[in-house]
């Protein structure tokens, strides 16, 4: 199903930036990236080439994000939200070594989901334990 910004908010605390695409594969709208050590969401349609410049919200008040598949894995709300940093990856609850911890989820996922809302937390990002 992928990411999503969900404008449940009107005026919502969405920041931007202007992003100019690093990747020889290009972004899919939507895709959780890592740039120049921020991780935020493409937030328009595909880029393609580098160069190419794009909207990267790189932080959200509620997003919706995939789920690490096949982990059966659930979500309570308040809990820390880890990525691994590979696009097309989902996000866990469970840090791991090397992930990117990038927010907090914002409602709860049962097992069966496969997505789950998020605040993405909209600084430098770090590998590491919530603290």
């Amino acid at each position: 199903m992928g990411q999503r910004l969900r404008t449940v908010t009107p005026m919502g605390d969405w920041r931007t930036l202007r992003g100019i695409c690093d990747a020889s594969d290009g972004y899919s709208q939507y895709d959780l990236i890592l740039l120049h050590e921020t991780v935020g969401m493409v937030y328009v349609e595909d880029v393609d080439n580098i160069g190419d410049e794009f909207v990267l919200f790189y932080h959200a008040e509620k997003i919706i994000v995939d789920k690490l598949v096949g982990s059966g894995e659930i979500f309570r709300a308040g809990d820390a939200v880890y990525w691994s940093g590979i696009n097309g990856t989902g996000v866990s609850p469970n840090w791991q070594s090397g992930w990117y911890w990038i927010g907090i989820a914002t409602e709860p996922a049962d097992v069966n989901d496969t997505i789950v809302e998020i605040d993405l937390k909209g600084d430098k990002a770090t590998i590491g334990v919530a603290t």
